[in-house]
Formats: structure tokens, sequence, C-alpha cells
């Protein structure tokens, strides 16, 4: 089981489909959210209210009842991979 990682986020903003997070380490990340369609989707409203969560592992959307975690946020994988179908 992966350990939780010692970083936290600390702060966060949401503009132009990249969310931007503030790690207590000291670190910057710039996440593309173009595959959280349920975000992209959203309208600018819902989109900008969001809160970290209280334990610092994540960022969640109240109206749209979802978000992302940190291990998300810090992983060099996409969070959905594309589903296609036989033909």
């Amino acid at each position: 089981m992966d350990s939780l990682p010692d970083t936290r986020i600390t702060s966060a903003f949401f503009i132009n489909n990249m969310l931007t997070v503030a790690m207590s380490d000291g670190r910057i990340v710039i996440y593309p959210c173009q595959q959280m369609t349920w975000l992209i989707n959203a309208t600018p409203e819902q989109q900008q209210d969001f809160a970290v969560e209280s334990d610092g592992y994540g960022v969640w959307w109240h109206e749209l009842d979802d978000g992302i975690a940190l291990h998300h946020i810090l992983s060099p994988k996409p969070v959905l991979q594309p589903i296609t179908t036989a033909q």
C-alpha cells in the first residue's frame, strides 16, 4: 500500500482549465484538468467553488461533489485513461 506523501496542499487556484497548487514543501504544481470532464464541463461559478481539504491531501469542488487527490496531482500518469471500444 502506498503511503501518503509528507507534503500537503496549502493553497490552490483554478483558471483556464489548469489547477495550480502550492505545496507545504515549497513546490508549485500546475495540473492540466482536460481529462476531468466533470470539471471542464462545469460552469465558471462551479469551477471556482472548491476548497483544499482540511488534511491537505486533495481539492474538492462542493457543488460538483467531486475532487482530485494529492497523489493524482503528483502522479506522472493521467487521472483518467481514454476508453476505447472494439468495433
